[in-house]
């Protein structure tokens, strides 16, 4: 099974965290992203899917500004909204990743590919 969607363009790692009492907290910012992810997944049908195989994981990464950017800090808040919207288990599941730095596009998105290993 695969599937492929996209999503809307994540907060940074850098931006998704914040620090309240000692304690880390995922920023506002980062709760309005993983609210509307879950959203874009409700419409698609793919909440609930509840995958559990081993996976491979392709991010396109289309940012929204030409501004430079480490590729892998977006991971963190796509893989969490999917892990809450109970696409899979849990991203643990995921054995490959690849992701891909892509054309600048207005608002940004994520496309995400994921296929199971065999």
């Amino acid at each position: 099974m695969s599937y492929r969607f996209e999503l809307p363009w994540p907060p940074s790692v850098n931006g998704y965290w914040r620090t309240f009492r000692n304690r880390q907290i995922i920023s506002k910012r980062g709760r309005e992203y993983r609210k509307e992810s879950i959203e874009v997944m409700q419409s698609l049908g793919l909440c609930g899917e509840n995958v559990s195989q081993r996976l491979c994981v392709r991010l396109k990464l289309y940012p929204p500004t030409l501004r430079k950017y480490d590729c892998d800090n977006f991971t963190k808040a796509v893989f969490d909204s999917m892990t809450h919207a109970e696409f899979w288990e849990d991203d643990e599941q995921v054995d490959r990743l690849t992701i891909d730095k892509c054309e600048k596009v207005k608002g940004g998105k994520v496309v995400v590919i994921v296929e199971e290993l065999e």
